[in-house]
């Protein structure tokens, strides 16, 4: 006999009705003052025609004796709107562990207690209350798009995690869209780095650049519907999530970065509608998350004082395998004045360390004639010429001297010379003593004498240069062995 909370429930009249029940966190957020949001459990009892017949909601997951009491009551006292006292024939619900518990007490009133692993009337009842309580339609999950499978939406959750630890923002602004090809071969879109201005963060992504004119004319977003497609991950709180991606974020284990870091998905289309994006469209996102902080640290230069102009192909490690995925910045037309001329003196700056490149090859390649006429061994000779070569190409046409200002060797005075020796060279070549200090030296002074002989150099210039180096070469050979003694304290 029945005891507890079925008592009396036999009694009932029994209808060839099926029912379904659910234990599920509610599709609604509890946001107490001073309290993280939560959402409360909801034990739901359904007919077969998709009545309520019974409710309850518990802060926690509930035990299944009070699943057992909601049921006996949904039988005994239907809510309102759920018709007549009754025992249905079966109640399938969609836990296992339940109808362990619970199947052999129903047993004794009569009524099957099995499992399902999918719930119709309950699923649409779920919606139809978060849509009362949001005053909303129902976002639906990301698995519910053609094509898109669960792993496919952990990769490009984990590229998002990834992206927001990154922070490509605090370097790249929303006014700096990036020219994106996925596959490298395919028709350019737009990427939009949001968040420097400390509102929203996150990717969005164009497909015209003539939408990209729409946003930067500052145009109200009311008066943008319609008139052009466009496609969203906003990183946001949890409460901020559609239910079904946040179930199948714990069901899959689809990871996240932060409690602000909840990526949240949509594309708007050119007839307004508001959709989740489709397969094609998360990878899309899973390269452009994973490729941009990339291209933006490393080719465009992050830590510099502005940002270089730079297109390139990457290789990006995707969920399925590597892929690669082409970017280039800036956009055509959307160039930002300042950094158009940072990249005519860079375009200048390269053009002059070219021909000082060219001059030192010539003067080097004469120089060694002189050297090889002066009797020195081959040996000798080749460590004269690296050890010039090291001034004139990777100091002098490379960093631009003392002056900073690509030149050849035969225009590096006193200053040049004197910042070479005290500071590039303890600070630029690896394994910097006193010994190289020495044949630095050495090969300097081989060299102006040369300059001098041949008249590629005022005599007085050379002569300058040259009483420098014998007066000053105690001091250098002593930076020289401090900077070895700070190296070995190290």
């Amino acid at each position: 006999m029945a005891r507890g909370p079925l008592t009396k429930v036999h009694r009932l009249p029994q209808m060839d009705e099926v029912w379904e029940s659910t234990v599920r966190p509610m599709r609604a957020w509890v946001t107490p003052r001073d309290q993280e949001p939560y959402r409360p459990y909801v034990i739901l009892v359904v007919s077969e025609i998709g009545q309520v017949v019974g409710s309850d909601t518990v802060e926690h997951m509930p035990p299944p004796e009070r699943v057992l009491s909601t049921l006996a009551k949904a039988m005994r006292r239907p809510i309102l709107g759920g018709g007549r006292k009754r025992r249905p024939t079966v109640i399938y619900v969609d836990d296992e562990a339940l109808v362990e518990a619970l199947a052999p007490k129903l047993a004794d009133v009569g009524v099957r207690f099995e499992y399902r692993h999918t719930l119709r009337e309950v699923d649409q009842a779920m919606r139809s209350m978060e849509q009362f309580m949001t005053k909303r339609e129902p976002i639906p999950s990301l698995l519910d798009s053609p094509g898109v499978t669960a792993p496919l939406v952990k990769g490009v959750f984990t590229a998002a995690a990834s992206f927001y630890r990154e922070a490509p923002w605090r370097w790249v602004d929303d006014g700096r869209p990036i020219e994106v090809r996925y596959p490298p071969d395919g028709q350019p879109r737009y990427a939009v780095v949001m968040g420097q201005g400390g509102e929203a963060y996150g990717l969005a992504a164009y497909d015209e650049t003539g939408d990209l004119e729409t946003i930067y004319a500052g145009t109200p977003p009311s008066e943008t519907m319609g008139q052009m497609a466009w496609s969203s991950l906003l990183f946001s709180e949890v409460t901020e999530m559609p239910f079904d991606d946040l179930d199948d974020m714990e069901t899959y284990g689809w990871p996240v970065a932060g409690d602000l870091a909840y990526p949240l998905m949509i594309r708007v289309t050119r007839s307004e509608q508001v959709l989740r994006p489709g397969k094609s469209e998360l990878l899309w996102f899973e390269a452009a998350l994973l490729g941009i902080p990339v291209f933006v640290r490393e080719h465009m230069q992050a830590d510099q004082e502005f940002l270089r102009p730079a297109e390139t192909t990457l290789t990006v490690a995707m969920a399925d395998g590597a892929d690669a995925i082409h970017l280039r910045y800036p956009v055509p037309g959307f160039e930002v004045p300042y950094e158009q001329v940072w990249t005519a003196a860079d375009v200048d700056w390269e053009a002059q360390a070219e021909a000082a490149r060219e001059r030192n090859a010539d003067l080097l390649g004469t120089f060694e004639a002189w050297l090889a006429d002066s009797g020195l061994s081959a040996q000798t000779v080749r460590r004269h010429l690296d050890h010039v070569a090291l001034f004139a190409d990777a100091y002098m046409a490379g960093e631009g001297g003392s002056v900073e200002v690509p030149r050849p060797a035969d225009q590096a005075d006193e200053m040049d010379v004197d910042e070479f020796l005290t500071d590039w060279f303890v600070r630029e070549p690896a394994r910097v003593s006193e010994g190289a200090v020495k044949a630095h030296m050495a090969s300097l002074k081989k060299f102006y004498t040369w300059l001098k002989e041949t008249g590629q150099v005022e005599a007085e210039d050379a002569d300058a240069v040259l009483e420098m180096l014998r007066e000053d070469r105690d001091y250098y050979i002593q930076l020289a062995r401090d900077f070895e003694d700070d190296m070995a304290g190290e």
